[in-house]
């Protein structure tokens, strides 16, 4: 029987295969209007956003693309314009934690950067050959308590 967190890996497994390839903008796209419902960004509730900022530009190389006010940043995932993530200071950060899922390219080194930079890991271990590929994956908690499940997947060289 598939558990709940393996299911939602699969799904983001099956999501995160590219359908074709696309060349990404070098700087985020403005705003456009759409014709089917898609994410632009994930809100992310923090208690000090400049050490939340620092924390996601170290550990997955985001970059701010927006400052609103003292508060509120906007950042974007490396090679992509959105979903984006917006960091939001607010003292009830306890009460309004979040999740997700990112692919990485090696999950030994995001682990070990995001543990040095104050988030606690959860030393998860899901293991799925999917193909010809293995997906690797586990979780940690950043410093604000939202839960992120880090992946890897390994498509064998072709010779």
């Amino acid at each position: 029987m598939i558990k709940t967190m393996q299911l939602a890996t699969l799904i983001a497994l099956v999501a995160a295969q590219p359908l074709r390839a696309e060349v990404q903008p070098a700087t985020p796209a403005p705003p456009s209007a759409t014709q089917a419902p898609r994410i632009m960004m994930l809100r992310w509730f923090v208690a000090d956003v400049k050490r939340a900022e620092t924390f996601y530009q170290t550990v997955f190389g985001m970059k701010t693309v927006q400052k609103m006010g003292e508060k509120v940043r906007i950042m974007i995932f490396p090679g992509s314009s959105s979903p984006g993530l917006i960091l939001i200071e607010s003292a009830e950060e306890k009460s309004m934690n979040g999740s997700f899922i990112i692919q990485v390219p090696d999950l030994k080194t995001t682990l070990d950067l995001a543990q040095t930079n104050g988030a606690k890991l959860k030393n998860t271990d899901f293991r799925q050959q999917m193909g010809a590929a293995q997906a690797r994956s586990s979780h940690f908690i950043d410093p604000d308590g939202n839960e992120i499940e880090v992946l890897q997947i390994a498509v064998p060289s072709r010779k």
